[in-house]
């Protein structure tokens, strides 16, 4: 109660002075969002939100998705789901946080964004995105290794995916964890591409994983012109050199269903070929 009164009397009497400036990464999760996102912190302007779903969930609680819980949970939300008092709260919640960092930049990564895109854009109407994408054979992997360790579809998510994709007459049948990655990716790249592609082209900036690793120092410096943030050589530099691959790129499609799940986008993807704009 003290901690939220001191924020509430900062960000009453410092608002004045700041711009409400929101950027969203959009990606699928272990598509490299979080070092992405964790690079561009490092710039002094920029408050960075890592996966802040307390701030959502304290604005629109059915969108906690991990609850077993949550009262007619939502995975997909679009206009139709926006409520003027909810997104006025978290509108206030995230530009609080922009304030009492005093930046000039709201940076906000949450991978399950990929599927509130349309609500996110009509709630944040003057937002701009930076879409990732990657490889679907390495996504697929990283996620297979996260629900084995059992801590990728808690609550209600899997649940929610399928009838999502159901809704979306993505039939596919899926068995294992490898496959299971892959619909989540697939699904996840669809409906992105689906909304880049109708949204004005000054608003977002894209990129592959691919890229951000091997021309990390370019692929950053576009993406701070793209932010309107001042930067020097130096610190591209700095923040550039220990950008590396941790684990070994991924090329073969293995012998199951994932070629079938993924279609012609997950060849291109392999290829860093895929421009789906």
């Amino acid at each position: 109660m003290i901690r939220e009164f001191l924020k509430n009397t900062i960000f009453h009497f410092q608002k004045k002075k700041y711009i409400f400036t929101p950027i969203f990464i959009i990606g699928c999760g272990r598509s490299g969002t979080t070092i992405l996102g964790e690079t561009l912190s490092k710039h002094s302007e920029i408050k960075y939100l890592n996966e802040r779903r307390d701030l959502w969930h304290k604005s629109y609680p059915q969108f906690n998705i991990w609850n077993q819980d949550t009262k007619n949970p939502l995975l997909f939300a679009s206009n139709k789901d926006i409520n003027n008092t909810k997104s006025s709260l978290l509108k206030k919640l995230f530009f609080r946080e922009q304030v009492i960092g005093k930046s000039s930049v709201l940076l906000e990564k949450l991978p399950i964004n990929n599927f509130r895109l349309d609500f996110l854009n009509s709630t944040f109407p003057n937002a701009k995105y930076i879409y990732l994408r990657r490889n679907g054979l390495e996504v697929s992997s990283s996620i297979e290794k996260q629900i084995n360790k059992r801590n990728w579809f808690s609550g209600e998510k899997e649940s929610l995916l399928k009838k999502y994709s159901e809704k979306m007459n993505f039939k596919t049948e899926v068995e294992t964890n490898f496959e299971k990655g892959m619909w989540e990716w697939k699904l996840s790249i669809d409906e992105s591409n689906a909304f880049f592609n109708k949204l004005d082209n000054n608003k977002f900036i894209h990129l592959s994983y691919q890229d951000f690793i091997d021309n990390t120092y370019k692929e950053l410096k576009s993406i701070f012109d793209f932010m309107n943030l001042q930067y020097s050589e130096e610190f591209l530099i700095s923040i550039s050199k220990d950008i590396n691959r941790k684990n070994p790129s991924l090329s073969r499609i293995p012998n199951d269903n994932s070629e079938q799940i993924g279609g012609d986008i997950l060849k291109q993807s392999i290829n860093n070929t895929y421009i789906p704009f």
